[in-house]
Formats: C-alpha cells, sequence, structure tokens
C-alpha cells in the first residue's frame, strides 16, 4: 500500500475496472459529442431526445416523458419549460386533472428534422474505430442489459 495520503493509506481501487464505469463514462463523452453536434441546431441531446420521443408518441404526457429521459419529474418540467419557450412543443389542451400532454409545434419538428442528421454523423464518427459486427454486438448486449435490468426493476417494484 502507499502512504502519500494525510489520512493514511492509499488503496488501488480502479473504477475502469467497473463496467458501470466504463459504460457511465463512455455514455458521458458521447453525449458531449452529440451536445455539440446537435447545438448546431440549438438543442442539446436531452432536448433532441425529448423531441424525439414526442415526435414518436404524440399526446405524450410530462410524466412519460421523465421517464423515457431517465430524469426525474422535476427535470423533465424544467427540461418542457424550456421546450415550450423556444416554442419547439405545444401543451395540447386537456380536462381538469388529465396530465399535461406535449406536442411538437413546426419549429419543433424542423429543429428535429435537422438535429436527427447531425447526431447521426457525430454517433458514427465516434464509433468510427469499431466495425459495423462490433457496433451491432455492442448494441445487442447492451439491449439484452436493459431488458434484464428494466424487468427486475418492474419485479422490484410490485
Amino acid at each position: 500500500m502507499l502512504q502519500d495520503s494525510p489520512g493514511g493509506d492509499l488503496l488501488d481501487v480502479r473504477p475502469d475496472s467497473h463496467l458501470t464505469y466504463l459504460m457511465a463514462k463512455v455514455g458521458h463523452l458521447l453525449e458531449r459529442r452529440i451536445d455539440k453536434a446537435v447545438g448546431q441546431v440549438g438543442l442539446t441531446l436531452r432536448q433532441f431526445s425529448a423531441l424525439a420521443h414526442i415526435a414518436r408518441r404524440p399526446w405524450l404526457s410530462s410524466s412519460d416523458l421523465a421517464r423515457l429521459l431517465l430524469i426525474t419529474p422535476q427535470a423533465v418540467n424544467t427540461l418542457v419549460a424550456r421546450l415550450l419557450a423556444a416554442g419547439l412543443i405545444d401543451k395540447a389542451p386537456t380536462r381538469p386533472r388529465q396530465p399535461l400532454v406535449l406536442t411538437l409545434t413546426d419549429a419543433g419538428r424542423d429543429a428535429l428534422l435537422r438535429a436527427e442528421p447531425l447526431a447521426t454523423e457525430a454517433e458514427a464518427a465516434a464509433l468510427d474505430s469499431l466495425g459495423p459486427e462490433e457496433v451491432a454486438a455492442t448494441s445487442a448486449v447492451l439491449l439484452r442489459l436493459l431488458d434484464r435490468l428494466s424487468d427486475s426493476n418492474d419485479t422490484s417494484s410490485r
């Protein structure tokens, strides 16, 4: 053990030896690249993702959007407020006590269509050191993990 720490021994614990840390680190770096790419359209990756989810599921509620984006309801409220202020989404009228429903505006549709090829290109450039088979295999493994972890989360909340 090393003796350089004011509090005592340094421990040789390596975060890079944990797959979870590596996935989070790769995700963070990819997010930064795609943020930069879609920033050309005035969006962040999270805003781009929100617009894409709303486009694919018209009449999506804020709580559904929070679940899809893996963020808290409070964070989605801030995100929705920004997208509303930018004129990229609308709140559809609902009956009292019904959840807020979100739809894309024409400007939101246009921003999404301009951002999508930029995001795709940035991701492809980031993954260009991997062959198509490696990308497909990695995607398959991640989808299996998502499915498995989603199942275990659903089971534990029952």
